[in-house]
């Protein structure tokens, strides 16, 4: 049941953060990561659905209130062989940095990604999260309602039961992160725990998360986007889907790279940059692609027979990014060994070998917490 402090639907629409992008629909509000005019550039319909995902995407409001109840349409999309109750869309309130309270969804609508791209609906009902702040207090505060990773979220309706409104800007930094399934974090526990997210609340940074699962291919069109958005850091995980893809190979990864980072340039010349190679992953350190289903039902590589010249491996990859930084000749360009934050030592958390499991993201986003806070590249002062 509503509470009898309601948002209005501009409200709503000003409170969202982590996201510049939000579609209007009869019913709702739906935030969504890349604009249609962008996404539909894409090579296959996977990027829609990663991008409609509300990774890192918050609404942040200003209230006395002691509940907030967020109702919305959380429609999960994943592999069928993946079962349904695995993934719940998790809505999460924090206040400070801190959780305050969270609620799981199993109810909404599945998209279930079977072989051969065939996509099945199931559908289901609207979810209401009423969450609470803990004591009603004297003056007003930010909360921040941290949307699922894991769904596309469409906003029907948010409440209080005391008044609210959008927050105003903080003057955070502002993070631009890019990345894969490992940055999209679908298997961490809720969307304050993905690596980003649990990296952003711990170093209190204005996070933007285009971590897409299947889908950091070096699109030119998602680099104009992050060209756009202005940022206090860049951070590019990148190099493990153009591998288990197969999606380039070694005469075109170094000009794919270039060309992604030349694009950021042109709008932000001097904001730090941090390229991160990929996380250790035992099957294509020196495996290639694709990613296949191997005959013991686990994922693995597709070894190379020697009819496929130049086919990548992360052992070709890790060198090759770092070789690209440096012959930049950026001071405002970094490298990061992404096996600093998951290493040859952890890849016990890879529950299915590649991906990591709930408690790998959060071991990788203690460690990124870890590294920024020495790293020169760290934005340290609030802006002005």
């Amino acid at each position: 049941m509503m509470l009898p402090f309601e948002l209005s639907r501009d409200g709503i629409r000003a409170a969202i953060r982590g996201t510049a992008f939000v579609d209007q629909s009869e019913t709702g509000l739906s935030p969504i990561r890349l604009p249609h005019s962008i996404r539909q550039r894409g090579g296959d319909e996977s990027i829609e659905r990663m991008a409609a995902q509300t990774a890192g995407v918050r609404l942040e409001l200003t209230t006395t209130a002691s509940v907030v109840e967020v109702e919305a349409l959380l429609t999960r999309s994943f592999p069928a062989a993946v079962p349904d109750d695995a993934r719940p869309a998790v809505l999460v309130a924090v206040i400070e940095g801190r959780e305050t309270d969270r609620r799981a969804f199993l109810n909404g609508p599945i998209l279930r990604q079977h072989d051969a791209g065939r996509i099945e609906r199931v559908e289901g009902t609207v979810s209401i999260a009423e969450l609470s702040l803990g004591e009603p207090t004297l003056e007003p505060r930010v909360v921040e309602i941290w949307l699922p990773q894991v769904s596309a979220t469409e906003i029907r309706s948010v409440s209080a039961d005391a008044p609210l409104s959008p927050a105003t800007e903080r003057g955070r930094p502002r993070w631009t992160h890019y990345g894969s399934s490992i940055s999209h974090s679908a298997e961490a526990d809720g969307p304050t725990r993905t690596w980003p997210g649990l990296a952003a609340l711990a170093l209190d940074w204005d996070l933007t998360n285009l971590g897409f699962g299947g889908q950091a291919m070096l699109d030119p069109f998602v680099a104009r986007v992050i060209r756009d958005r202005p940022s206090d850091l860049i951070t590019l995980k990148i190099g493990t889907n153009p591998v288990n893809a197969d999606a380039l190979r070694m005469r075109t990864f170094a000009p794919a790279v270039h060309g992604f980072l030349d694009t950021i340039r042109e709008g932000q010349p001097d904001t730090p940059i941090v390229v991160i190679s990929p996380v250790s992953l035992p099957m294509h350190e020196t495996t290639p692609g694709p990613t296949v289903v191997g005959p013991d039902g686990h994922l693995t590589g597709t070894p190379d027979a020697g009819d496929r010249p130049g086919v990548l491996t992360l052992a070709y990859v890790r060198p090759a990014l770092e070789r690209i930084v440096g012959e930049r000749a950026d001071p405002a360009m970094h490298y990061l060994d992404g096996r600093r934050l998951l290493g040859p030592d952890d890849t016990h958390h890879l529950h299915d070998r590649l991906h990591p499991d709930a408690a790998g993201y959060a071991l990788m986003g203690e460690r990124f917490v870890q590294i920024a806070r020495d790293a020169v590249w760290a934005p340290r002062k609030p802006r002005e």
